[in-house]
């Protein structure tokens, strides 16, 4: 299974000033785990924050065929 870099986009207001954080991660299930541990802190103090999984069309890993004797 070819697995895609997934860009985990988390948005906020602070005194007016929209902040937009971005981490990367090597697939959308990663990046689903950290959503939920990342996310819950910051909208316990932003309730109109915003966070998503965005994937792209970038390849993280392939799989690799075995050499042969």
């Amino acid at each position: 299974m070819v697995k895609l870099w997934t860009i985990l986009v988390l948005t906020y207001v602070v005194d007016g000033d929209r902040i937009q954080a971005k981490l990367v991660f090597p697939s959308v299930e990663a990046c689903g785990q950290a959503l939920s541990i990342i996310y819950e802190p910051i909208y316990e103090h932003f309730p109109d924050s915003m966070g998503q999984c965005i994937p792209t069309d970038v390849v993280s890993n392939t799989v690799r065929p075995r050499a042969r004797p």
